[in-house]
Protein backbone atom coordinates (compact mmCIF):
# COMPACT_ATOMS: atom_id res chain seq x y z
CA UNK A 1 0.00 0.00 0.00
CA UNK A 2 1.36 3.28 -0.81
CA UNK A 3 1.71 6.11 1.76
CA UNK A 4 -1.05 8.44 -0.33
CA UNK A 5 -3.87 5.28 -0.29
CA UNK A 6 -2.27 4.55 3.46
CA UNK A 7 -3.25 8.60 4.60
CA UNK A 8 -6.51 8.38 2.84
CA UNK A 9 -7.71 5.10 4.51
CA UNK A 10 -6.82 6.58 7.86
CA UNK A 11 -8.57 9.78 6.66
CA UNK A 12 -11.83 7.77 6.26
CA UNK A 13 -11.33 5.78 9.47
CA UNK A 14 -10.80 8.81 11.41
CA UNK A 15 -13.84 10.53 9.78
CA UNK A 16 -16.42 7.47 10.43
CA UNK A 17 -14.62 7.09 14.07
CA UNK A 18 -15.86 11.43 14.22
CA UNK A 19 -19.17 10.64 12.77
CA UNK A 20 -20.71 7.63 13.90
CA UNK A 21 -18.72 6.23 17.24
CA UNK A 22 -19.93 9.22 19.41
CA UNK A 23 -22.91 10.94 17.43
CA UNK A 24 -24.59 13.00 18.33
CA UNK A 25 -28.43 13.11 18.39
CA UNK A 26 -30.70 15.34 16.45
CA UNK A 27 -34.13 15.82 17.97
CA UNK A 28 -37.02 17.07 16.85
CA UNK A 29 -40.26 17.46 18.63
CA UNK A 30 -43.42 17.08 17.13
CA UNK A 31 -47.00 17.88 17.58
CA UNK A 32 -50.23 15.03 17.96
CA UNK A 33 -50.71 15.36 14.42
CA UNK A 34 -47.01 14.83 13.72
CA UNK A 35 -46.03 18.13 12.55
CA UNK A 36 -43.17 19.60 13.51
CA UNK A 37 -42.51 21.92 16.56
CA UNK A 38 -38.59 22.42 16.27
CA UNK A 39 -35.51 21.05 17.01
CA UNK A 40 -34.22 20.36 20.27
CA UNK A 41 -30.54 21.24 20.34
CA UNK A 42 -30.51 22.37 24.53
CA UNK A 43 -31.12 19.40 26.17
CA UNK A 44 -28.78 18.22 29.01
CA UNK A 45 -29.18 14.92 29.06
CA UNK A 46 -31.01 12.34 26.99
CA UNK A 47 -30.81 8.04 27.46
CA UNK A 48 -32.91 6.22 25.71
CA UNK A 49 -33.08 1.90 25.20
CA UNK A 50 -33.94 0.26 22.16
CA UNK A 51 -35.30 -3.24 22.59
CA UNK A 52 -35.47 -5.76 19.72
CA UNK A 53 -39.40 -6.88 19.34
CA UNK A 54 -40.10 -4.46 22.66
CA UNK A 55 -40.91 -0.95 23.24
CA UNK A 56 -37.74 0.48 24.84
CA UNK A 57 -37.98 3.71 27.14
CA UNK A 58 -36.30 7.53 26.76
CA UNK A 59 -35.58 9.78 29.28
CA UNK A 60 -34.37 13.64 28.92
CA UNK A 61 -34.19 16.71 30.65
CA UNK A 62 -34.48 20.41 28.79
CA UNK A 63 -34.33 23.64 30.36
CA UNK A 64 -37.57 25.14 31.80
CA UNK A 65 -37.48 27.61 29.00
CA UNK A 66 -40.44 29.96 27.64
CA UNK A 67 -40.15 27.66 24.50
CA UNK A 68 -40.30 24.64 25.78
CA UNK A 69 -43.20 25.81 28.61
CA UNK A 70 -45.40 26.42 25.26
CA UNK A 71 -44.27 23.08 23.98
CA UNK A 72 -45.40 20.86 27.18
CA UNK A 73 -47.87 23.20 28.81
CA UNK A 74 -49.14 25.95 25.71
CA UNK A 75 -50.98 22.31 24.46
CA UNK A 76 -53.55 20.26 26.52
CA UNK A 77 -52.52 17.94 28.91
CA UNK A 78 -53.88 15.13 27.18
CA UNK A 79 -52.40 15.84 23.82
CA UNK A 80 -49.99 13.41 22.14
CA UNK A 81 -46.19 14.63 22.09
CA UNK A 82 -43.98 12.47 19.35
CA UNK A 83 -40.14 12.65 20.08
CA UNK A 84 -38.07 11.88 16.76
CA UNK A 85 -34.22 11.03 17.47
CA UNK A 86 -31.88 10.72 14.63
CA UNK A 87 -28.47 9.29 14.82
CA UNK A 88 -25.78 9.33 11.81
CA UNK A 89 -26.38 6.16 9.48
CA UNK A 90 -29.57 6.40 9.31
CA UNK A 91 -30.50 5.00 12.71
CA UNK A 92 -33.77 6.42 13.77
CA UNK A 93 -36.54 5.68 16.19
CA UNK A 94 -39.70 7.62 17.30
CA UNK A 95 -40.80 8.05 20.67
CA UNK A 96 -44.32 8.99 22.96
CA UNK A 97 -44.36 11.24 25.80
CA UNK A 98 -46.10 9.57 28.27
CA UNK A 99 -44.95 12.00 31.42
CA UNK A 100 -43.24 15.07 32.11
CA UNK A 101 -42.91 17.31 35.25
CA UNK A 102 -40.66 20.35 36.26
CA UNK A 103 -37.55 19.66 38.58
CA UNK A 104 -35.50 21.69 40.66
CA UNK A 105 -31.88 21.20 40.83
CA UNK A 106 -30.12 23.74 42.74
CA UNK A 107 -31.11 27.02 41.42
CA UNK A 108 -32.43 25.79 38.11
CA UNK A 109 -35.48 24.43 36.92
CA UNK A 110 -35.47 21.83 34.18
CA UNK A 111 -38.58 19.79 32.36
CA UNK A 112 -38.01 16.16 32.99
CA UNK A 113 -39.44 14.13 30.14
CA UNK A 114 -40.29 10.17 30.01
CA UNK A 115 -41.37 8.61 26.88
CA UNK A 116 -42.02 5.39 25.36
CA UNK A 117 -41.10 3.59 22.02
CA UNK A 118 -43.25 3.73 19.22
CA UNK A 119 -44.16 0.23 19.17
CA UNK A 120 -46.00 0.45 22.49
CA UNK A 121 -49.08 1.24 20.50
CA UNK A 122 -48.60 -2.34 19.75
CA UNK A 123 -50.13 -3.10 23.42
CA UNK A 124 -53.05 -0.65 22.46
CA UNK A 125 -54.31 -2.24 18.94
CA UNK A 126 -57.22 -5.20 20.29
CA UNK A 127 -56.93 -7.79 17.13
CA UNK A 128 -61.21 -8.39 16.67
CA UNK A 129 -61.82 -11.33 14.93
CA UNK A 130 -63.92 -9.53 11.94
CA UNK A 131 -62.17 -6.09 11.84
CA UNK A 132 -64.89 -4.81 9.26
CA UNK A 133 -67.96 -5.83 11.22
CA UNK A 134 -69.74 -4.07 14.29
CA UNK A 135 -68.51 -4.83 18.01
CA UNK A 136 -71.74 -6.26 18.56
CA UNK A 137 -71.58 -8.77 15.65
CA UNK A 138 -68.60 -10.89 16.39
CA UNK A 139 -67.48 -13.89 15.07
CA UNK A 140 -65.54 -16.66 17.28
CA UNK A 141 -62.07 -15.67 16.56
CA UNK A 142 -59.82 -14.12 13.92
CA UNK A 143 -57.90 -17.11 12.04
CA UNK A 144 -54.69 -16.56 10.33
CA UNK A 145 -52.68 -18.97 7.99
CA UNK A 146 -50.04 -18.56 5.69
CA UNK A 147 -46.29 -16.62 5.92
CA UNK A 148 -45.74 -15.33 9.33
CA UNK A 149 -45.10 -11.31 7.91
CA UNK A 150 -48.53 -11.87 5.87
CA UNK A 151 -49.94 -13.14 8.79
CA UNK A 152 -49.24 -10.40 11.37
CA UNK A 153 -49.41 -7.47 8.46
CA UNK A 154 -53.18 -8.30 8.11
CA UNK A 155 -54.26 -8.23 11.54
CA UNK A 156 -52.52 -5.37 12.56
CA UNK A 157 -53.66 -3.59 8.81
CA UNK A 158 -57.72 -4.63 9.65
CA UNK A 159 -57.53 -3.37 12.97
CA UNK A 160 -55.33 0.13 11.62
CA UNK A 161 -58.80 0.57 9.17
CA UNK A 162 -61.07 0.21 11.70
CA UNK A 163 -59.34 2.30 14.23
CA UNK A 164 -58.24 5.19 12.16
CA UNK A 165 -61.36 4.88 9.37
CA UNK A 166 -63.02 4.48 11.87
CA UNK A 167 -65.55 2.44 10.72
CA UNK A 168 -68.17 2.36 13.44
CA UNK A 169 -68.11 5.34 15.25
CA UNK A 170 -67.90 9.58 14.47
CA UNK A 171 -64.58 10.58 13.32
CA UNK A 172 -62.47 12.60 15.76
CA UNK A 173 -61.11 16.22 14.41
CA UNK A 174 -63.32 18.85 12.37
CA UNK A 175 -66.43 17.62 11.19
CA UNK A 176 -67.34 20.33 9.06
CA UNK A 177 -64.45 19.64 6.82
CA UNK A 178 -65.17 17.55 4.14
CA UNK A 179 -61.50 15.45 4.74
CA UNK A 180 -62.62 14.62 7.85
CA UNK A 181 -64.99 12.09 6.53
CA UNK A 182 -62.50 11.11 3.97
CA UNK A 183 -62.47 7.33 5.31
CA UNK A 184 -60.80 5.65 2.80
CA UNK A 185 -57.66 8.16 3.44
CA UNK A 186 -57.80 8.48 6.67
CA UNK A 187 -57.69 4.67 7.27
CA UNK A 188 -54.07 5.15 6.58
CA UNK A 189 -53.19 7.63 8.68
CA UNK A 190 -51.24 8.40 10.74
CA UNK A 191 -49.93 4.76 11.02
CA UNK A 192 -50.03 1.87 7.84
CA UNK A 193 -48.14 -0.99 7.35
CA UNK A 194 -45.53 -1.62 4.65
CA UNK A 195 -47.40 -3.06 2.21
CA UNK A 196 -44.39 -4.60 0.17
CA UNK A 197 -43.62 -8.46 1.17
CA UNK A 198 -47.10 -9.42 1.54
CA UNK A 199 -49.21 -12.35 0.11
CA UNK A 200 -47.57 -14.17 -3.27
CA UNK A 201 -44.65 -11.70 -2.41
CA UNK A 202 -44.02 -13.43 1.69
CA UNK A 203 -41.38 -15.98 1.54
CA UNK A 204 -41.03 -15.83 5.19
CA UNK A 205 -42.18 -19.27 6.93
CA UNK A 206 -45.74 -20.14 7.51
CA UNK A 207 -47.81 -19.66 10.86
CA UNK A 208 -50.44 -19.90 12.52
CA UNK A 209 -52.25 -17.67 14.73
CA UNK A 210 -56.42 -17.91 16.53
CA UNK A 211 -56.96 -14.69 18.53
CA UNK A 212 -60.32 -12.92 19.57
CA UNK A 213 -59.72 -9.54 21.07
CA UNK A 214 -56.13 -10.25 22.00
CA UNK A 215 -53.22 -7.23 22.16
CA UNK A 216 -51.30 -7.83 19.04
CA UNK A 217 -48.15 -7.20 21.22
CA UNK A 218 -48.83 -10.25 22.77
CA UNK A 219 -49.53 -12.20 19.49
CA UNK A 220 -46.67 -10.23 17.34
CA UNK A 221 -44.32 -11.07 19.62
CA UNK A 222 -45.07 -14.90 20.16
CA UNK A 223 -44.45 -15.07 16.55
CA UNK A 224 -41.59 -12.95 16.06
CA UNK A 225 -40.09 -14.90 18.47
CA UNK A 226 -40.58 -18.31 16.77
CA UNK A 227 -39.85 -17.21 13.08
CA UNK A 228 -37.19 -14.94 13.92
CA UNK A 229 -39.00 -12.16 13.24
CA UNK A 230 -38.23 -8.43 14.28
CA UNK A 231 -40.57 -5.22 14.78
CA UNK A 232 -39.94 -2.17 13.01
CA UNK A 233 -41.54 1.65 13.11
CA UNK A 234 -40.52 3.94 11.35
CA UNK A 235 -41.20 7.60 10.56
CA UNK A 236 -41.50 9.42 6.93
CA UNK A 237 -41.07 12.80 6.19
CA UNK A 238 -42.09 13.42 2.52
CA UNK A 239 -40.56 16.70 2.46
CA UNK A 240 -37.27 14.85 3.58
CA UNK A 241 -37.16 11.50 2.98
CA UNK A 242 -37.70 9.27 -0.07
CA UNK A 243 -40.68 7.76 -0.98
CA UNK A 244 -40.78 4.14 1.09
CA UNK A 245 -42.96 2.03 -1.34
CA UNK A 246 -43.99 4.54 -4.41
CA UNK A 247 -44.93 1.74 -6.76
CA UNK A 248 -47.78 0.83 -4.08
CA UNK A 249 -48.96 4.32 -2.23
CA UNK A 250 -47.72 8.03 -2.12
CA UNK A 251 -47.32 9.31 1.48
CA UNK A 252 -47.78 12.71 1.19
CA UNK A 253 -47.52 13.73 5.27
CA UNK A 254 -45.39 12.27 7.85
CA UNK A 255 -46.66 9.02 8.34
CA UNK A 256 -45.44 6.31 10.85
CA UNK A 257 -44.63 3.02 8.98
CA UNK A 258 -45.26 -0.57 10.66
CA UNK A 259 -42.94 -3.48 9.10
CA UNK A 260 -41.68 -7.01 10.05
CA UNK A 261 -38.78 -7.80 8.79
CA UNK A 262 -37.22 -11.72 8.88
CA UNK A 263 -33.36 -11.51 10.14
CA UNK A 264 -30.82 -14.43 9.87
CA UNK A 265 -30.05 -16.34 7.04
CA UNK A 266 -32.75 -17.46 4.79
CA UNK A 267 -32.81 -19.20 1.43
CA UNK A 268 -35.31 -18.70 -1.08
CA UNK A 269 -36.28 -20.43 -4.65
CA UNK A 270 -38.40 -18.21 -6.39
CA UNK A 271 -39.21 -15.24 -3.80
CA UNK A 272 -42.91 -16.12 -3.48
CA UNK A 273 -44.87 -17.60 -0.80
CA UNK A 274 -44.24 -21.36 -1.56
CA UNK A 275 -40.58 -20.55 -0.26
CA UNK A 276 -42.17 -19.97 3.34
CA UNK A 277 -43.99 -23.27 3.03
CA UNK A 278 -41.20 -25.04 1.63
CA UNK A 279 -38.61 -23.72 4.48
CA UNK A 280 -41.41 -24.50 7.18
CA UNK A 281 -41.35 -28.00 6.60
CA UNK A 282 -37.59 -28.31 6.68
CA UNK A 283 -37.78 -26.30 9.88
CA UNK A 284 -40.14 -28.89 11.28
CA UNK A 285 -38.57 -31.99 9.51
CA UNK A 286 -35.02 -31.19 11.12
CA UNK A 287 -36.64 -29.77 14.71
CA UNK A 288 -38.59 -33.38 14.92
CA UNK A 289 -34.89 -34.74 14.61
CA UNK A 290 -33.58 -32.85 17.31
CA UNK A 291 -36.84 -34.04 19.23
CA UNK A 292 -35.42 -37.85 19.39
CA UNK A 293 -31.98 -37.01 18.86
CA UNK A 294 -31.56 -35.31 22.00
CA UNK A 295 -32.50 -37.59 24.87
CA UNK A 296 -30.16 -39.88 23.42
CA UNK A 297 -26.97 -37.73 23.67
CA UNK A 298 -27.49 -35.69 26.81
CA UNK A 299 -26.86 -31.97 27.17
CA UNK A 300 -23.06 -32.26 26.74
CA UNK A 301 -23.63 -34.86 23.59
CA UNK A 302 -26.00 -32.73 22.02
CA UNK A 303 -23.69 -29.47 21.62
CA UNK A 304 -20.91 -31.46 20.45
CA UNK A 305 -23.32 -32.81 17.97
CA UNK A 306 -24.13 -29.24 16.76
CA UNK A 307 -21.05 -28.09 16.52
CA UNK A 308 -20.06 -30.22 13.76
CA UNK A 309 -23.55 -30.76 12.44
CA UNK A 310 -23.41 -26.91 11.56
CA UNK A 311 -20.03 -25.26 12.64
CA UNK A 312 -19.26 -22.58 15.28
CA UNK A 313 -21.34 -19.42 13.14
CA UNK A 314 -24.63 -20.44 13.16
CA UNK A 315 -27.17 -17.99 11.14
CA UNK A 316 -24.10 -16.27 9.07
CA UNK A 317 -23.78 -13.27 11.34
CA UNK A 318 -22.97 -9.89 9.69
CA UNK A 319 -20.53 -9.24 12.31
CA UNK A 320 -18.20 -10.67 14.80
CA UNK A 321 -17.06 -9.08 17.51
CA UNK A 322 -13.37 -10.21 19.29
CA UNK A 323 -12.38 -9.53 23.13
CA UNK A 324 -8.77 -8.62 22.24
CA UNK A 325 -7.10 -5.54 23.43
CA UNK A 326 -7.89 -3.34 20.89
CA UNK A 327 -12.05 -4.82 20.68
CA UNK A 328 -14.74 -2.11 20.71
CA UNK A 329 -16.32 -4.74 23.73
CA UNK A 330 -17.24 -3.69 27.18
CA UNK A 331 -18.39 -6.52 28.80
CA UNK A 332 -18.67 -9.93 28.17
CA UNK A 333 -21.10 -12.25 30.45
CA UNK A 334 -20.86 -16.42 30.63
CA UNK A 335 -23.11 -17.54 33.36
CA UNK A 336 -23.40 -21.19 34.22
CA UNK A 337 -27.26 -22.03 35.98
CA UNK A 338 -27.68 -24.44 37.87
CA UNK A 339 -30.93 -27.25 37.47
CA UNK A 340 -33.97 -26.48 39.57
CA UNK A 341 -35.74 -29.39 39.17
CA UNK A 342 -35.41 -32.68 38.02
CA UNK A 343 -38.55 -34.39 38.63
CA UNK A 344 -41.79 -33.31 36.02
CA UNK A 345 -45.18 -34.09 36.67
CA UNK A 346 -47.98 -33.11 34.45
CA UNK A 347 -51.62 -33.57 33.22
CA UNK A 348 -54.93 -32.72 34.69
CA UNK A 349 -57.48 -34.95 33.40
CA UNK A 350 -58.42 -38.38 32.98
CA UNK A 351 -59.79 -39.73 29.65
CA UNK A 352 -63.33 -39.89 28.63
CA UNK A 353 -63.66 -43.06 28.87
CA UNK A 354 -61.76 -43.91 32.09
CA UNK A 355 -64.15 -40.74 33.74
CA UNK A 356 -67.24 -42.86 32.35
CA UNK A 357 -65.72 -46.71 33.03
CA UNK A 358 -64.94 -45.09 36.87
CA UNK A 359 -68.39 -43.12 37.54
CA UNK A 360 -70.42 -46.17 36.22
CA UNK A 361 -68.41 -48.59 38.70
CA UNK A 362 -69.04 -46.10 41.36
CA UNK A 363 -72.63 -46.08 40.69
CA UNK A 364 -72.83 -49.96 40.39
CA UNK A 365 -70.93 -50.26 43.61
CA UNK A 366 -73.39 -48.03 45.48
CA UNK A 367 -76.80 -49.59 43.68
CA UNK A 368 -75.26 -53.22 44.76
CA UNK A 369 -74.66 -51.30 48.81
CA UNK A 370 -78.31 -49.74 48.55
CA UNK A 371 -79.50 -53.28 47.50
CA UNK A 372 -77.87 -54.70 50.38
CA UNK A 373 -78.86 -52.29 53.31
CA UNK A 374 -82.52 -52.09 51.71
CA UNK A 375 -81.96 -48.47 49.37
CA UNK A 376 -82.93 -50.23 45.81
CA UNK A 377 -82.00 -47.68 43.23
CA UNK A 378 -78.96 -46.05 45.39
CA UNK A 379 -76.73 -44.01 43.30
CA UNK A 380 -73.49 -41.53 43.94
CA UNK A 381 -75.14 -38.25 43.00
CA UNK A 382 -72.82 -35.10 44.04
CA UNK A 383 -70.28 -37.29 44.86
CA UNK A 384 -69.94 -38.08 41.18
CA UNK A 385 -67.65 -35.73 40.95
CA UNK A 386 -64.98 -36.81 43.59
CA UNK A 387 -64.45 -39.71 41.28
CA UNK A 388 -64.14 -37.59 37.95
CA UNK A 389 -60.40 -36.76 36.87
CA UNK A 390 -58.65 -39.45 39.43
CA UNK A 391 -57.30 -42.15 37.35
CA UNK A 392 -54.44 -41.59 34.53
CA UNK A 393 -54.79 -37.92 35.29
CA UNK A 394 -51.39 -37.52 36.33
CA UNK A 395 -48.03 -38.38 35.10
CA UNK A 396 -44.67 -37.85 36.77
CA UNK A 397 -40.89 -38.28 35.06
CA UNK A 398 -37.67 -38.18 37.41
CA UNK A 399 -34.27 -37.13 35.52
CA UNK A 400 -31.93 -39.83 36.53
CA UNK A 401 -28.89 -38.21 35.52
CA UNK A 402 -29.48 -34.73 36.35
CA UNK A 403 -31.00 -36.19 39.76
CA UNK A 404 -27.45 -38.18 40.11
CA UNK A 405 -25.52 -34.92 39.22
CA UNK A 406 -27.40 -32.94 41.57
CA UNK A 407 -27.43 -34.75 44.31
CA UNK A 408 -29.72 -35.43 47.60
CA UNK A 409 -29.98 -31.44 48.51
CA UNK A 410 -31.11 -30.69 44.79
CA UNK A 411 -34.59 -29.24 43.84
CA UNK A 412 -36.80 -31.41 43.59
CA UNK A 413 -39.94 -31.11 41.30
CA UNK A 414 -41.67 -28.83 38.94
CA UNK A 415 -45.30 -29.18 37.56
CA UNK A 416 -46.44 -28.43 34.23
CA UNK A 417 -50.35 -27.50 33.87
CA UNK A 418 -51.89 -29.59 30.91
CA UNK A 419 -55.88 -30.13 29.13
CA UNK A 420 -54.64 -33.47 28.24
CA UNK A 421 -54.79 -36.44 30.26
CA UNK A 422 -51.61 -37.43 31.94
CA UNK A 423 -50.02 -40.35 29.52
CA UNK A 424 -51.57 -37.73 26.20
CA UNK A 425 -48.67 -36.10 23.69
CA UNK A 426 -49.89 -32.56 24.70
CA UNK A 427 -48.46 -33.80 28.31
CA UNK A 428 -45.68 -35.48 27.21
CA UNK A 429 -44.26 -33.06 25.00
CA UNK A 430 -45.30 -30.30 27.59
CA UNK A 431 -43.37 -31.94 30.01
CA UNK A 432 -40.12 -32.30 27.50
CA UNK A 433 -40.44 -28.89 27.54
CA UNK A 434 -40.99 -27.83 31.07
CA UNK A 435 -37.64 -30.69 31.64
CA UNK A 436 -35.64 -28.60 29.51
CA UNK A 437 -36.37 -24.88 30.88
CA UNK A 438 -35.73 -26.18 34.81
CA UNK A 439 -32.47 -27.34 33.36
CA UNK A 440 -28.83 -26.71 34.05
CA UNK A 441 -27.17 -24.28 31.16
CA UNK A 442 -24.79 -21.66 30.36
CA UNK A 443 -26.25 -18.34 28.86
CA UNK A 444 -24.45 -15.81 27.06
CA UNK A 445 -24.49 -11.98 27.16
CA UNK A 446 -22.09 -9.01 25.49
CA UNK A 447 -21.92 -5.55 25.51
CA UNK A 448 -20.14 -3.39 22.66
CA UNK A 449 -19.19 0.14 21.98
CA UNK A 450 -20.67 1.61 18.89
CA UNK A 451 -16.98 1.78 17.26
CA UNK A 452 -14.82 0.31 14.04
CA UNK A 453 -15.77 -2.19 11.70
CA UNK A 454 -19.04 -1.90 12.91
CA UNK A 455 -21.84 1.02 13.14
CA UNK A 456 -24.99 1.23 13.98
CA UNK A 457 -27.34 1.78 11.48
CA UNK A 458 -24.55 1.83 8.79
CA UNK A 459 -24.05 -1.86 9.51
CA UNK A 460 -25.77 -3.31 12.55
CA UNK A 461 -29.52 -3.23 13.44
CA UNK A 462 -31.85 -4.60 15.94
CA UNK A 463 -32.37 -8.36 15.33
CA UNK A 464 -28.95 -8.99 13.33
CA UNK A 465 -27.58 -12.28 13.53
CA UNK A 466 -24.19 -10.90 15.48
CA UNK A 467 -20.90 -13.06 16.53
CA UNK A 468 -18.74 -12.55 19.35
CA UNK A 469 -16.06 -14.78 21.00
CA UNK A 470 -16.61 -15.96 24.32
CA UNK A 471 -14.29 -16.26 27.38
CA UNK A 472 -12.87 -19.62 26.06
CA UNK A 473 -12.30 -18.73 22.57
CA UNK A 474 -15.38 -19.90 21.09
CA UNK A 475 -17.38 -17.61 19.04
CA UNK A 476 -21.11 -17.78 19.41
CA UNK A 477 -24.11 -16.11 17.57
CA UNK A 478 -26.94 -13.97 19.32
CA UNK A 479 -29.33 -11.63 18.09
CA UNK A 480 -28.72 -7.90 18.64
CA UNK A 481 -31.55 -7.38 21.98
CA UNK A 482 -30.93 -3.69 22.52
CA UNK A 483 -29.39 -0.32 21.61
CA UNK A 484 -28.98 2.17 24.47
CA UNK A 485 -27.49 5.42 23.76
CA UNK A 486 -26.66 8.02 26.37
CA UNK A 487 -25.86 12.24 25.84
CA UNK A 488 -24.87 14.20 28.65
CA UNK A 489 -22.34 17.28 29.15
CA UNK A 490 -19.61 15.04 29.55
CA UNK A 491 -19.71 12.09 27.30
CA UNK A 492 -22.07 10.54 24.60
CA UNK A 493 -22.11 6.56 24.33
CA UNK A 494 -23.68 4.17 22.02
CA UNK A 495 -23.92 0.40 23.18
CA UNK A 496 -25.37 -2.61 22.38
CA UNK A 497 -26.38 -5.72 24.12
CA UNK A 498 -25.92 -8.88 22.44
CA UNK A 499 -27.92 -11.82 23.36
CA UNK A 500 -30.39 -11.76 26.05
CA UNK A 501 -28.61 -14.03 28.94
CA UNK A 502 -31.85 -16.47 28.55
CA UNK A 503 -31.77 -20.27 27.96
CA UNK A 504 -32.26 -21.43 24.33
CA UNK A 505 -35.69 -23.35 23.23
CA UNK A 506 -35.51 -26.69 23.92
CA UNK A 507 -34.98 -29.25 20.87
CA UNK A 508 -38.17 -29.67 19.05
CA UNK A 509 -39.98 -27.24 20.30
CA UNK A 510 -40.12 -25.12 16.78
CA UNK A 511 -41.77 -28.45 15.03
CA UNK A 512 -44.07 -29.86 17.61
CA UNK A 513 -45.39 -25.51 18.62
CA UNK A 514 -46.46 -25.25 15.14
CA UNK A 515 -47.78 -29.15 15.07
CA UNK A 516 -49.91 -28.24 17.67
CA UNK A 517 -51.25 -24.52 16.91
CA UNK A 518 -51.95 -25.79 13.15
CA UNK A 519 -53.88 -28.49 14.45
CA UNK A 520 -55.57 -26.53 17.29
CA UNK A 521 -56.33 -24.31 14.92
CA UNK A 522 -58.29 -26.49 12.01
CA UNK A 523 -60.07 -28.17 15.48
CA UNK A 524 -61.34 -24.36 15.95
CA UNK A 525 -62.43 -24.37 12.24
CA UNK A 526 -64.09 -27.19 11.84
CA UNK A 527 -65.87 -26.70 15.20
CA UNK A 528 -66.99 -23.47 14.73
CA UNK A 529 -64.95 -22.40 17.17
Amino acid sequence: MSREAYAEFQHEAEQDRRTYAHPRARVRFLYKDLRLFGPCGDFRELKFSDKNNAAGGLSMKLPDTEHWREYFYGQPKGAMRPIVVDLPGGYRTLWFTVAFGRIREGRKWWIQVEAVHALEHFNWIRIWPLWWSIPELQPKEHIGIGGAVTVLKEALQGNLFRLQGPLWSIPTGDLFKPSTWNLARNALWPMMVNPRRMGFRDASKWTTIACRMDAFMDIAQDVCKSENISMTVDIVFPDEDPQPFPELYRIERPTIIFDFVERGSRYAFSGTIVDGFLRTVHEMVEDALAWITYPILGDKGWEAYQQKKEGTLRGLPIAVYRTGKWSTTNRVEQTTHIPMASRVTGGGKSPGWINDLVINAGNAITGWIGLAIGFPGLQLGVLTDQLRDTVMAFHSQEDLARANEAGPTRFKEAFVESQGTGLSLNTFAAMQAKHHEVRGYTSQKIDVSNGAPYYVGRDVNKGDPIGYELPDGTVHVDHLESIDYEETPTARRLSLQIGSGEAEREPGAIALGKFRKLASTITRVALGG
